[in-house]
C-alpha cells in the first residue's frame, strides 16, 4: 500500500499541474472573444455615429441647394417687383419675396443646428477613432501573447499526459477508478495529505482514531469532511514523494 500512496502523491501533484493548465487553456478562447468584442462595440459606435453624420451632411447640403434655389427666386422677385405695372403684380412679388425670406431664416437656424450637431459628431467620432486605435493594438498584442501562450500549455498538457500514462499504470485499478472519479469532482483534487489531524485541503480536523490508522498507511483511507483520499503527510517514507 505504500508504493500505492507513493504513486497516488506524485500523480496527485502532476494532476493539479494539469488541471490548472487545462483550465489557463479554456479561458484563453473567452479573452479573445472579449476582446474582439471589445473592438466590436467601438466599431459599431463608429459606424453608427459615422451613418448619423452622414445623414446631417445631407441633409445640410439638401437645405443650402434648397436655400439657393429659394434665394434666386427671391432675387427674381424682386426684379419682378421693380418692374410690376399694378397692384396685383407688386403684392404677388412682395408676398414671393418675404415667404422666401421667411423660408430661409427658418433653414438657417435649422443649418446652425446642423452644423452644431455635424461639429460634435466629428469630435466624438475622432474621439472614438482614437479610443479604437488603442484598444485594438493592445488588442492584437495580448492576442498574441495569449496565441502563444496556448501553444506553450499545449505542449505542456501533452507533455504531462505521457508522464501521467506512465504513472497510472503502477496504480491498482480500482484505486485508480476511485482517484479519477474524485478527481473529475473536486477540481483536480483527489488526494489531500494530513498533518496533525488536519485534511490539508478542506482544513477539517479528521477524528482522532481515524488518524491513528490512517498513520498506519495499511489501507486507502476517505476524509470523513470532504470525502477525498487522504495520506499522512508527515510520513517520513512519503517524504520527497511528490518530488521525484
Amino acid at each position: 500500500m505504500l508504493e500505492q500512496l507513493k504513486l497516488l502523491v506524485k500523480l496527485q501533484k502532476l494532476d493539479k499541474t494539469l488541471y490548472d493548465l487545462t483550465q489557463e487553456l479554456e479561458a484563453i478562447p473567452q479573452r479573445l472573444e472579449e476582446l474582439s468584442q471589445a473592438e466590436e462595440v467601438l466599431t459599431s459606435n463608429l459606424e453608427q455615429n459615422q451613418a448619423v453624420l452622414s445623414e446631417i451632411e445631407s441633409k445640410r447640403k439638401l437645405m443650402e441647394t434648397e436655400n439657393d434655389q429659394i434665394q434666386a427666386r427671391v432675387r427674381k422677385a424682386e426684379s419682378r417687383l421693380m418692374s410690376s405695372k399694378n397692384q396685383r403684380e407688386y403684392r404677388a412679388a412682395t408676398a414671393e419675396i418675404q415667404e422666401g425670406k421667411d423660408t430661409v431664416k427658418g433653414n438657417e437656424e435649422v443649418l446652425l443646428s446642423l452644423m452644431e450637431d455635424q461639429e460634435a459628431l466629428k469630435a466624438q467620432i475622432a474621439e472614438i477613432e482614437g479610443r479604437l486605435k488603442t484598444i485594438t493594438a493592445d488588442a492584437d498584442e495580448q492576442k498574441e501573447v495569449l496565441s502563444k501562450r496556448s501553444a506553450e500549455i499545449q505542449t505542456q498538457v501533452d507533455k504531462l499526459g505521457k508522464n501521467r500514462g506512465g504513472l497510472t499504470k503502477g496504480i491498482d485499478f480500482d484505486l485508480m477508478d476511485r482517484y479519477d472519479f474524485i478527481r473529475e469532482n473536486r477540481q483536480g483534487v483527489a488526494l489531500a495529505p494530513v498533518s496533525k489531524g488536519v485534511c490539508g485541503v478542506c482544513h477539517m480536523r479528521i477524528p482522532p482514531q481515524q488518524f491513528n490508522e490512517l498513520q498506519r498507511m495499511d489501507r486507502i483511507m476517505d476524509c470523513p469532511s470532504c470525502r477525498r483520499l487522504i495520506y499522512w503527510a508527515d510520513a517520513e517514507t512519503l517524504n520527497g514523494a511528490d518530488d521525484e
